[in-house]
């Protein structure tokens, strides 16, 4: 099923990517971390995000323990060539759940990359806090 852009969500709404992978993150020139375009790049050309003010981090936080998160916005994904689709039924039971679908570039062509670099510089690195004790695996 194709995925279509939900243009409810737009502008300084803020989406957030589990950075399951060191490489998913760079350092910006003052020496902040932001995420790097591999977070944003997915062979399937579906980067499972989840709305910031719509999710729960515990639940994440349990299924992600000691992630980073890279945080950006709708308006810089938009700008990236991306829809913001929602997706309920993903996201493992975890609220908020959007997928990044890039629609301007070839999925993992040079401009795909490209965009996923424009995407990733415009955001910022926050530390997942530490999971809740009383959320069993991430089941409430």
């Amino acid at each position: 099923m194709p995925y279509e852009d939900d243009v409810a969500l737009h502008g300084e709404v803020e989406i957030l990517r589990v950075l399951v992978n060191s490489s998913w993150c760079a350092q910006k020139d003052d020496g902040a971390e932001r995420p790097s375009s591999a977070a944003f790049v997915d062979s399937s050309n579906e980067a499972s995000c989840f709305i910031l003010a719509e999710t729960d981090l515990d639940l994440i936080a349990t299924r992600f323990p000691g992630k980073k998160i890279g945080i950006v916005t709708v308006a810089a994904a938009r700008d990236a060539g991306f829809i913001v689709a929602r997706d309920p039924g993903g996201g493992a039971g975890v609220p908020g759940h959007v997928v990044l679908v890039q629609r301007r570039a070839a999925p993992e062509s040079k401009g795909h990359v490209r965009l996923a670099r424009q995407l990733a510089s415009s955001g910022r690195v926050a530390p997942l806090p530490e999971p809740r004790r009383d959320v069993p695996n991430g089941v409430p």
